[in-house]
């Protein structure tokens, strides 16, 4: 028997999720309040690491008086923001006994949620970005799913909903078909269309309608809270010589740096173990500094380019705000989504028309009659005109709203109306009519 001996090349592509990832989209999400007390908390954890202050003598003073006073001062003084959605959920996945690699995605995904609770990017998305396979964030994703709030963590308003069904004590069996294979139907009020084609009473199933919804839609607003008016911004966007330019604030910040004393005391060290730890510490400060720097030219960039689109509400104000979504910019910047999505949470930013967060910029549009795009923002503001300037005693009504808007060129529904005076706290036309007579 010949036995031939060959030599294969084979190419395997072995995808990881490095911590170093991980701390980088986690530090590019947080409000610079948040990343203080991240800082404050690697550099207790680590010797190598130099948190200093430079500047903002007053915070210095505060922290350095936490230090002296042991742990209680330290969580007085960052006690103040409420846990988010995010901190909820990462404090639950440690119990869950989930793997490190398992953990992180989940962890990731946490992060990723939008103010609803609901995942915000496709599991494929998260696997290019974590670069894992995407049955891994799939079983991440059903860790995360199992926490509460029930339904949290999903993808759509219909799993969201399924999540809550499936958990509840009292399961509603038709509920659940209904919510799964009849979601649109149901939204369309075609009840008697269902109790048919079902082959049960229209009773049944108006009770499983009202079954329906005691669920929660949107299951993370329990944990959205209001930024505090008084806090700077991260950036001010400002006209000099007839051009823009960017500002960050960083006044706040600490200067975060390795420390040489340290460092140096552990390499004169003759301790194996001194030495290994020591160059696992700095490995870990150096990917911090990274991180930060990161973070940095992330941010700027990504306010930059939302300055470039945004020209005309810099210019002339609020109606002229231009409908913008994360794929405009993410593909000015090159970046992904979920990049632009991190970048802009949390950060405040000031401009010639006030202060408004990031995400501000990023509204829905409407097409025009001439078939360019108006933003939600310039259409609240056109009904807000348009109500200021009415007959008080003769106020108009959602149709006329309507009416008129169309007339001017948006192609808009009443319903859209309503729901846009509504989310202004404009009281409908017959209270504002009653309020006049009063």
């Amino acid at each position: 028997m010949n036995v031939n001996h060959a030599a294969v090349l084979q190419q395997n592509l072995n995808l990881t999720i490095t911590p170093k990832l991980i701390q980088s989209m986690h530090i590019l999400q947080l409000s610079s309040a948040d990343l203080v007390s991240y800082l404050h908390e690697q550099s207790s954890e680590n010797p190598l690491l130099e948190v200093s202050w430079t500047e903002n003598k007053s915070r210095r003073s505060k922290v350095k008086q936490a230090a002296n006073n042991g742990n209680t001062a330290f969580v007085e003084l960052t006690a103040n923001e409420p846990d988010t959605l995010e901190m909820v959920l990462i404090s639950q996945l440690r119990l869950t006994g989930l793997n490190n690699r398992s953990y992180n995605i989940a962890k990731f995904l946490a992060g990723s949620l939008n103010e609803s609770g609901l995942l915000d990017i496709s599991l494929e998305e998260a696997a290019y970005c974590l670069q894992v396979e995407v049955s891994e964030v799939a079983e991440a994703l059903e860790a995360l799913q199992a926490l509460e709030p029930a339904g949290v963590a999903a993808r759509t308003l219909q799993e969201c909903l399924l999540i809550q069904l499936q958990r509840a004590e009292k399961a509603d069996r038709l509920a659940e078909v209904l919510v799964s294979n009849h979601i649109h139907e149901l939204g369309a009020g075609k009840w008697k269309h269902l109790a048919q084609i079902l082959n049960v009473s229209l009773e049944q199933v108006k009770q499983s309608l009202a079954f329906i919804r005691t669920l929660n839609p949107r299951p993370g607003l329990a944990y959205r809270h209001e930024r505090q008016v008084d806090l700077k911004p991260d950036a001010t966007i400002q006209k000099k010589n007839d051009e823009y330019v960017i500002m960050l604030h960083e006044d706040g910040m600490p200067k975060v740096s390795l420390n040489t004393q340290v460092q140096k005391l552990c390499a004169e060290s003759d301790c194996k173990e001194t030495g290994d730890y020591a160059r696992k510490r700095i490995q870990t400060a150096t990917w911090l500094i990274q991180s930060l720097d990161q973070r940095r030219q992330t941010l700027y960039r990504v306010i930059e380019a939302i300055t470039e689109e945004q020209q005309l509400f810099l210019d002339k104000g609020l109606s002229y705000l231009k409908p913008m979504n994360l794929k405009t910019i993410a593909d000015r910047l090159e970046l992904h989504q979920s990049t632009i999505s991190r970048a802009i949470q949390n950060k405040v930013v000031q401009t010639p028309h006030g202060m408004f967060e990031l995400k501000f910029f990023f509204a829905t549009g409407l097409i025009t009659a001439d078939g360019e795009a108006a933003s939600a923002e310039r259409i609240k503001c056109r009904i807000r005109e348009l109500v200021d300037a009415e007959n008080k005693s003769k106020p108009l009504s959602d149709q006329l709203l309507t009416d008129t808007l169309t007339r001017e060129g948006l192609q808009i529904s009443r319903r859209t109306v309503m729901k846009y005076r509504e989310e202004m706290q404009i009281l409908s036309s017959r209270l504002r009519g009653a309020e006049s007579v009063n």
